[in-house]
């Protein structure tokens, strides 16, 4: 207890004589001080001005919307076709979409040279056995798959459509209401296409949302790292003449403690 009680005072005592000696030093270099200081601030003022004339993109809230009856008129629009070729895939095909004409082919690969004729028209249905199969749409039926990333500002806008309504509006949903209808009655003997087309959609409403540009952000991230590197650099040079001119081991041998002088050197 005797020997820590005079080594805490008199690093305490250290600190504030070191602290004093760097004010001094400071104050005499008025000038790199000032520097030190003022280019930070500047920096981060020209910060603020660019992110007031950039700001974040606020939405409104998004209220929950029904979607109008699907119309299955939207397949009449395509080219339909089918494979492989059986006799329950057959009776599928021709059940509901019977009015389109669904092509048959015999392999997947012959099914995909046609679709190139006409890619923007037709549809391939892949069966994988009489309860499941696989859709080759356009792709002007399906959302973008990067649309996570983008914006979705255009949902809140009621004359724009969002991702979610182009399944619906553009046949997708209706190419597998027909098909699911004839599965099921198929399988069951009971028709269901009624019911499935009076299902009543719902589009979810989103609340208000900040849109944050992650470009700016990263940009932001950078300038921040460029605007404290005076304080680095100062600190530096700091050190730098202070090892020069070897101060440091001087006040060792007069009895300084290193607590104290690195305590000062890098947080004061």
């Amino acid at each position: 207890m005797s020997t820590e009680a005079p080594r805490q005072g008199g690093t305490w005592r250290q600190t504030r004589v070191l602290l004093y000696k760097n004010c001094l030093i400071k104050w005499r270099t008025k000038r790199t001080s000032i520097q030190e200081i003022l280019i930070p601030l500047s920096l981060l003022g020209l910060l603020i001005i660019i992110s007031m004339i950039q700001p974040n993109k606020r939405h409104g809230r998004m209220p929950d919307s029904v979607l109008y009856s699907t119309n299955r008129t939207s397949v009449s629009e395509f080219i339909v076709g089918y494979t492989p070729i059986t006799n329950v895939t057959r009776k599928i095909m021709h059940k509901m979409l019977s009015e389109y004409c669904p092509e048959e082919f015999l392999t997947e690969q012959e099914m995909k040279e046609a679709s190139l004729l006409n890619p923007k028209k037709f549809i391939g249905v892949i069966f994988k056995d009489s309860m499941s199969y696989h859709l080759r749409v356009p792709r002007q039926m399906i959302p973008e798959s990067s649309s996570h990333l983008e914006s979705k500002s255009n949902c809140s806008k009621s004359f724009e459509m969002c991702e979610a309504e182009v399944y619906w509006y553009h046949g997708f949903t209706a190419l597998q209401i027909c098909i699911d209808a004839a599965i099921i009655e198929f399988k069951t003997n009971h028709s269901v296409l009624e019911g499935l087309e009076e299902t009543e959609v719902v589009i979810m409403g989103k609340s208000a949302a900040v849109e944050i540009d992650y470009f700016f952000r990263g940009v932001i991230l950078i300038y921040l790292v460029i605007a404290f590197s005076p304080f680095g650099y100062y600190l530096t040079i700091h050190i730098m003449t202070e090892k020069e001119k070897k101060l440091k081991e001087f006040l060792i041998v007069m009895g300084l403690q290193d607590t104290a002088f690195w305590y000062v050197s890098l947080f004061i």
